[in-house]
């Protein structure tokens, strides 16, 4: 009989020492709560766990437990084999010390006859040091960003499992645990928690899946909420879960800064009926003014989709140094691929991320305006 993706997953780990645990570049906390809820697990399955997200880390994060462990960047460290060739003269002993100081390594090598010299010796740089890798909320291999971009062949090379809820998923994994109905990735991730060892989910696991349930589902206003979800939040404050800690930490967190820099961001809004689009733009006299900078965004999107009922799509589009970059919030999921196919990039969840080099905030928003001309 077939094994099940959960089942491959768990024997997959089993097997595995040493695990790599990614997710996507400039991580919302869907996917931090997903990688830290996981990697607190496998720790505790005695397993060695690398967290890696390339992108600063928002501190608002920082009340998840273990947050500290996740790394920004990833040092891929291959194994140096030393190779003696015996084949015209046996080992008699072999011995090794270190100096003094500890910082070289001296290897004694006896032969039985004969002798050795450096032509016998040969040296190289082989296989990965992680036995499997878990992927966590990332569309593609690409959308893991640099850790991925400079790392290709640790991840051709070695076993991924792919845990993840969107549509528009590759299936890159040798295992490949995607559930399109689930409200989030830490919907996904739970049950396969389950499968280890439901006992071993304790508060600090269970808040780390609490808290992406509770982003992902705007505190279970979204569309995308799902019965699931309302039950497995229940479940998850009853191991524990802190949910006032949780709630004050994502939305009543915002600084005076923050809010005087969503001020001048709403007071910009411009709405258009026939596309039902909301928008508004940025300056970086804005962020000089207000003293903020890009990170008092986050959420700014979901504060103009409650905000104007009748848009079906949201930008934010906003200067920094040379560039302008800006975010696409789709309320249709339908619409996102579509969206993200004209401005060839991928969705990260409901938000599509762009760049425009070079341009002035009103020439990105000629931009924008000219690839969302038809109705999507």
């Amino acid at each position: 009989m077939e094994l099940s993706p959960k089942q491959q997953g768990f024997e997959l780990i089993q097997k595995s020492k040493k695990i790599l645990l990614v997710t996507k570049e400039n991580p919302e906390i869907d996917s931090i709560g997903s990688l830290l809820a996981i990697g607190i697990a496998l720790e505790r399955l005695d397993k060695e766990v690398d967290m890696v997200a390339n992108g600063k880390l928002n501190p608002a994060f920082s009340f998840l437990p273990s947050f500290d462990k996740v790394k920004e960047s990833l040092k891929n460290n291959k194994n140096f084999v030393i190779t003696l060739d015996t084949s015209e003269t046996k080992i008699g002993q072999f011995s090794y010390d270190f100096d003094n100081d500890g910082n070289k390594l001296n290897i004694y090598i006896t032969p039985k006859d004969g002798d050795y010299d450096s032509k016998n010796i040969t040296t190289k740089k082989v296989g990965s040091q992680y036995d499997s890798i878990i992927c966590l909320g990332s569309l593609d291999l690409e959308s893991i960003g640099t850790v991925y971009d400079q790392n290709t062949e640790l991840f051709y090379e070695t076993p991924i499992i792919n845990i993840d809820n969107q549509s528009a998923n590759e299936l890159y994994g040798e295992v490949n645990i995607v559930d399109l109905k689930a409200s989030s990735t830490a919907e996904v991730l739970y049950p396969f928690l389950e499968f280890f060892d439901k006992n071993a989910i304790d508060s600090k696991i269970a808040t780390c899946i609490l808290s992406s349930i509770i982003f992902s589902t705007k505190s279970f206003q979204a569309a995308n909420t799902t019965p699931q979800a309302f039950n497995l939040a229940s479940e998850l404050i009853s191991l524990g879960a802190d949910q006032q800690e949780i709630i004050r930490n994502l939305y009543k967190n915002k600084s005076l800064d923050s809010l005087k820099l969503w001020g001048r961001a709403l007071a910009r809004i411009k709405f258009d009926n026939d596309y039902k689009i909301a928008w508004t733009l940025i300056t970086a006299d804005d962020f000089k003014k207000t003293n903020s900078n890009e990170k008092d965004l986050i959420g700014i999107e979901d504060e103009l989709a409650t905000s104007i009922t009748d848009a079906e799509i949201i930008i934010v589009l906003y200067e920094k140094e040379n560039n302008v970059c800006g975010l696409i919030k789709t309320l249709k999921k339908a619409n996102l691929e579509i969206l993200a196919k004209r401005f060839n990039t991928s969705a990260q969840h409901d938000l599509i991320y762009v760049n425009f080099k070079e341009k002035t905030l009103l020439e990105a928003e000629q931009s924008i305006f000219e690839k969302i001309k038809t109705k999507v």
